[in-house]
């Protein structure tokens, strides 16, 4: 598939390309942005560097943003309760897959922080010219190279290195470029490693980890039209993620991404088409301590036994959008689609015969249909409304099983084998093909109250398919997208869509020295997919004695409605200080039964203390979070289940401390930090349940935060 989605990638736009060199049309300059006339957050890394390797943890730092933790190249990124595969999550345009089924590789995975040039979240309801997904919107945005305005070619690029105490980790990263008015060229590269993390009160054993990066781009322009194309690699693993029942082995990824720019007479066009080709494997015996499955009624199972997971996954998406001023206002509208396949298959290293098909030929295929017209700045008034039209169709191989194998031939006839026997039977024989048609709507309204005060109100309905882990996990095991709850899972094929319905009010001031923009949001959620208690038999029975978990968990689809609200402020004090903040606060309960949603943060805040001169700036920083007492009991509340426990995070309150520092005319820059400064010993509220058995962290325990951490970046550009 890595050969022929090239090919159908270059020939595609490159055919695009042709046609527009020898069109007469005008010039054109279309941007890739979020829309901006309802606001957005932006984070800047040149000015706010990362004490973590992963870029997802810029979400943090925004207001409703929160980041779960699972390893240290494996956060996935919260938007107000919404994560994993709920959030739309893209990389220069692209929408890339999860290579595993429990994602260690979340997109972000593929953008390390020494590459990255911003990140963007859409404040609230995002448009639907963004694509499907009923949680958050991110746009992140690598580094690339750039047109200029010459015929001869200039040369330019950055270099970074830096460095890290907590886990005495460290990255280096950089692009090369070179560029004239008509074609630009650049070569990006970096690599990173780190060791445990050091928490307030020891290390964190099996959070190591290592990441190498390379790319090359090429963009060319003419009178009328711009095309580029580029390629990435990325090589990933060893890396750890406790919060996980294995660790990050090696994930090898190829990813390619093309767009096409033009104009077609009054319309503005364009075109993207991309790739990605994913390698991933895991075990459990790697960096840490491999679990006794001695007890088990099997033949192979004799003390310690080693478990190993290779899983694939490849991607191919395009998208198709025009535009056009339309009843003084602007008309978008297009087509957009993505096609995935996964497999996973388990695998005993000393024990050749041991296998589990736990995905064969998983197929989540989406393809999209959009209109949207919005208009701002004229008069008081700004709007936004759209329709959006998402396809999607599911579809799952035969699978099969070592232990059903054995009941098959007669070997071994036991509880474990004929309940693995019955789960396959069951699963080859139901119909899993499914095709689901959503809905999406959106419509939003800004008022311009006062020359500084606006207001905005925001709908949507927003639907989501259940994704391939959801409907086809066919045997239980710990595969749920990376929830970190410790629970064995099984999937049901006949899933219904999320169903979401949001109103947001939002009220924005912007003053020449102070600004202050809060957001009150309610969501309801129908069909919400979330873990039940299982009451299939056979997989109670297989997980009970294969598993160690006599209480199974089905997704399944329940009613939930998530509320809050969110807002960030600041004034400038004098010349050189200034004072910033933000605070959050998401809440999500079962509506079907009195229960709380798994996994949400509590009430945060943000405060900061700027001083600022024309060459450097430092930040005394606050960050305190509540007591988090709403925890899910479905989830967690499991007295024979030892991979979790149900007990309240306890508040906590870190202070850091950070600043940069440019060499005047010389294209240095240093970023430096101290996080955790006074090296508290605190709970985060979304890290998962520690399953790595080394340690000072018993299993089952929520995992600690990161204890001090100094931290700097010296970067070179030119």
């Amino acid at each position: 598939m890595r050969s022929v989605v090239i090919i159908i990638t270059v020939n595609l736009l490159a055919c695009g390309a042709v046609y527009a060199e020898h069109a007469v049309l005008p010039e054109l300059t279309v941007e890739e942005r979020l829309n901006d006339h309802f606001s957005s957050s932006l984070f800047d890394p040149e000015n706010t560097a990362l004490g973590a390797p992963d870029a997802a943890a810029a979400i943090a730092r925004t207001p409703g943003g929160s980041l779960n933790y699972n390893g240290q190249l494996s956060g996935q990124m919260q938007y107000r309760g919404m994560f994993g595969p709920r959030m739309n999550t893209r990389i220069d345009g692209m929408y890339i897959n999860s290579g595993g089924p429990n994602w260690m590789d979340p997109p972000l995975h593929y953008l390390p922080v020494s590459l990255m040039e911003s990140i963007e979240i859409q404040r609230g309801i995002a448009p639907v010219s963004s694509g499907s997904g009923i949680g958050g919107y991110v746009q992140a945005r690598g580094k690339r190279s750039r047109f200029v305005d010459s015929d001869a070619f200039l040369g330019s690029g950055d270099v970074q290195l830096g460095g890290r105490s907590a886990d005495s980790g460290y990255n280096v990263g950089g692009i090369a470029a070179t560029a004239n008015r008509h074609h630009r060229v650049h070569l990006l590269g970096s690599f990173e490693q780190g060791e445990d993390i050091e928490s307030g009160d020891g290390d964190i054993d099996g959070t190591d980890h290592r990441r190498s990066f390379v790319g090359l781009g090429y963009g060319v322009r003419g009178h009328n039209y711009e095309f580029e194309l580029e390629g990435r690699h990325i090589n990933s693993g060893p890396a750890g993620t406790p919060a996980l029942p294995l660790d990050l082995r090696l994930i090898d990824t190829n990813l390619v991404n093309s767009a096409l720019k033009t104009s077609l007479g009054r319309f503005a066009v364009e075109a993207r088409v991309f790739a990605s080709n994913i390698d991933h494997r895991m075990s459990n015996f790697q960096t840490r301590p491999a679990p006794d499955f001695s007890a088990l009624p099997l033949p192979p199972f004799a003390g310690t036994d080693e478990r190993f997971v290779e899983a694939t996954g490849d991607g191919f998406g395009y998208a198709l959008t025009a535009s056009t001023a339309f009843l003084q206002g602007m008309l978008r509208f297009g087509a957009d689609g993505h096609l995935a396949q996964h497999n996973a298959s388990v695998g005993d290293p000393s024990f050749a015969p041991f296998f589990v098909d736990n995905f064969n030929d998983a197929e989540v295929n989406s393809y999209g249909f959009f209109g949207e017209w919005h208009r701002q700045n004229s008069g008081p008034w700004s709007m936004e409304a759209g329709l959006r039209v998402n396809v999607v169709h599911t579809d799952a191989g035969l699978v099969n099983a070592f232990p059903a194998v054995l009941a098959d031939t007669g070997a071994v006839v036991n509880p474990v084998t004929v309940g693995a026997q019955t789960l396959r039977n069951n699963f080859n024989n139901a119909d899993r093909s499914k095709t689901d048609t959503n809905l999406d709507a959106v419509l939003k309204l800004g008022y311009d109250l006062t020359d500084i005060v606006s207001a905005e109100i925001g709908f949507a309905r927003k639907l989501r398919s259940p994704g391939y882990i959801e409907r086809y996990l066919w045997i239980p095991l710990e595969v749920n997208a990376g929830l970190g709850d410790g629970n064995t899972y099984i999937g049901d094929p006949n899933l219904d869509p999320e169903k979401s319905h949001q109103v947001e009010l939002g009220l924005n001031v912007q003053a020449s020295d102070w600004y202050f923009t809060p957001r009150a949001w309610y969501r309801r959620v129908d069909d919400y997919i979330q873990g039940t208690a299982s009451g299939n038999a056979a997989a109670v029975i297989f997980s009970t004695l294969a598993g160690g978990d006599a209480t199974p968990l089905v997704f399944s689809n329940v009613d939930a409605e998530l509320y809050g609200f969110d807002a960030d402020a600041g004034i400038e004090l004098s010349r050189h200080w200034r004072l910033d903040g933000s605070m959050s606060y998401s809440r999500g309960k079962r509506r079907d039964i009195d229960d709380d949603l798994f996994r949400i943060a509590p009430l945060n805040g943000r405060l900061s203390l700027t001083y600022s001169r024309t060459d450097w700036a430092v930040t005394m920083e606050t960050v305190a979070f509540a007591e988090q007492h709403d925890i899910s009991d479905t989830i967690t509340f499991d007295p024979a289940n030892p991979n979790n426990n149900n007990e309240s995070t306890p508040g906590y309150a870190l202070l850091n401390l950070y600043g940069h520092y440019r060499f005047a005319g010389s294209g240095v820059r240093l970023q430096a930090g101290l996080e955790n400064a006074l090296d508290e010993d605190y709970i985060d509220h979304l890290s998962g349940f520690n399953r790595n058995s080394a340690g000072d962290v018993p299993v089952g325990q929520r995992l600690p935060g990161t204890g001090r951490n100094l931290y700097a970046t010296l970067a070179y550009s030119w």
